[in-house]
């Protein structure tokens, strides 16, 4: 079984109700088809800590990737939300770039 989470913009949660990606995950469409035949646990869906958060030094943020992380996940899927106008927003990819030395696949977009 695909053990996956979704990771989403803070930003994002003021307008969005995250229906879309739940959707998309659960008809097993847009980047989801990838699972189309295989059991697949959501094991997480988490949002990065805003823009103004310290990333590197933020005590509470480094708690959260780390449970993150201690669930051998196989994938963490970044919410559309995360590349506003087709740009990766700095924020989502130091984050992304932590869980890939850590050996998650990371997937650009859920719906």
């Amino acid at each position: 079984m695909k053990r996956i989470a979704m990771l989403t913009c803070l930003n994002s949660t003021a307008v969005c109700s995250s229906g879309g990606c739940f959707r998309a995950f659960n008809n097993r469409d847009k980047t989801f088809e990838i699972y189309k035949n295989e059991d697949v646990e959501l094991c997480a869906f988490f949002h990065c800590n805003g823009c103004d958060c310290d990333y590197e030094n933020d005590e509470t943020f480094n708690k959260k990737l780390d449970r993150i992380i201690s669930m051998n996940l196989d994938a963490v899927h970044k919410g559309v939300c995360t590349f506003p106008k087709g740009k990766e927003c700095e924020v989502i990819k130091k984050i992304s770039e932590r869980l890939e030395k850590s050996g998650v696949k990371i997937i650009q977009g859920t719906h």
